[in-house]
């Protein structure tokens, strides 16, 4: 899913905001932890108290991932703002990594990863499915419409003028959204950007709320250290914080006046108030990272800042390892729902161990020289077209 920026140089154009780095890496740690425990725990763990506990905490992974996707949007937006409202390399460079983005999150629902079985023996059930919108797809069209407002507006204060409200529309309409069907309006690949009612789990409704609010958070904290310096940025991020605690006991009573308002709700899929409770909670994290930093105990050699800034190629790789087809082989199908948690557990940390050193490995990788760096991903990409083509059949 879904990098980031340091915190103190004055020429901050080439550092990286730690703290956003490493709530992020808390996120993604978190979802490797609950995509090991979810599928394969015993039904009886499943119901019990104590995982639902834990399913709570694990609610706020997609929010946070979210949130600070859409804080590094607007962090790296504003120091490189002339180029981004502009035609040119950097802004070519930006739609093509959405776009990437984007293509990664359809290549993990793809039905099956091999070309006989695409054109000859997937069915209609199997495409529609191939549609839904999931976290990266949510991710990369939020921000492609970020970015071509942007474009448009041609400056940073109009287009978060319009992202403020407009994060409340989304909100506001989620349910009414969510009671329309819109598979028989739109075809597939669009409709399933609407809401979830077929297969997609993070539907612009009400997900989009959680990145704009990141976008907005970013711009307000990027704009008061540029003009107040560390005293600026230290205020802003205390208000954001601030702001959380409000939306937070704000929630309360509209949870309870929602289902009053709207004739179709579901607190856990379309409440405004679902979404103001985990801003709110995201945004008193994003605080506790900030001081983690500001102590000195997050820095860009930090285990989890690592997971921060390799996200996407983190949630790609474990999905291919934990749901993935090796022969007869699914590691998920295998396990069932047949480990406790003494088994669980060290899968789950043998996950995270495996993607730490694959997050290790490419960062060296990044920093080798370019026909290093391009004869990898050459490499890696071949590998990839070869394992397509010529599997089945």
């Amino acid at each position: 899913m879904v990098h980031n920026q340091a915190i103190r140089a004055p020429d901050s154009s080439s550092r990286r905001f730690q703290f956003i780095d490493f709530l992020r890496g808390c996120a993604v740690i978190a979802m490797l932890e609950a995509h090991t425990f979810n599928p394969t725990l015993r039904p009886d763990i499943i119901s019990s108290d104590l995982f639902q506990v834990l399913r709570y905490l694990n609610g706020l992974i997609a929010p946070t991932f979210l949130f600070t996707s859409g804080m590094v949007f607007a962090v790296s937006t504003h120091r490189r703002i002339g180029e981004y409202t502009s035609f040119g390399g950097a802004l070519a460079h930006r739609f093509g990594r959405l776009l990437l983005i984007l293509f990664f999150g359809y290549l993990l629902h793809i039905p099956r990863f091999e070309y006989y079985h695409l054109r000859y023996v997937a069915g209609q059930e199997a495409w529609r499915v191939f549609f839904q919108a999931d976290v990266l797809q949510c991710i990369a069209v939020s921000l492609l419409i970020l970015q071509i407002l942007l474009l448009l507006l041609r400056d940073e204060k109009r287009l978060y003028a319009i992202v403020a409200p407009l994060t409340l529309l989304i909100l506001v309409l989620t349910p009414v959204v969510w009671s329309i069907d819109f598979w028989t309006i739109f075809p597939p690949s669009i409709a399933a950007y609407m809401n979830g009612l077929h297969y997609s789990l993070f539907p612009l409704f009400p997900w989009t709320g959680f990145m704009y609010a990141g976008a907005l958070s970013g711009y307000l904290y990027i704009n008061a250290r540029d003009q107040k310096g560390n005293a600026g940025q230290d205020r802003m991020i205390k208000r954001i914080a601030l702001v959380g605690g409000g939306l937070i006991l704000v929630s309360f009573p509209l949870e309870v006046l929602e289902p009053l308002v709207y004739p179709v709700y579901d607190y856990w899929k379309t409440g405004p108030s679902f979404v103001f409770l985990r801003i709110g909670i995201v945004a008193i994290l994003l605080l506790s990272a900030y001081m983690l930093e500001k102590q000195g105990m997050v820095n860009r050699f930090s285990v989890i800042t690592l997971f921060g800034r390799r996200s996407l190629l983190i949630y790609v790789v474990h999905l291919m390892v934990l749901y993935g087809k090796y022969g007869s082989f699914v590691f998920v199908d295998w396990v069932g729902r047949s480990f406790s948690f003494v088994q669980a557990v060290p899968a789950a940390l043998a996950l995270i161990l495996l993607m730490y050193a694959l997050a290790w490995v490419w960062d060296r990788i990044d920093k080798a020289p370019t026909r290093i760096r391009l004869g990898f991903r050459l490499a890696v990409l071949s590998g990839f077209l070869l394992s397509f083509f010529m599997r089945g059949g």
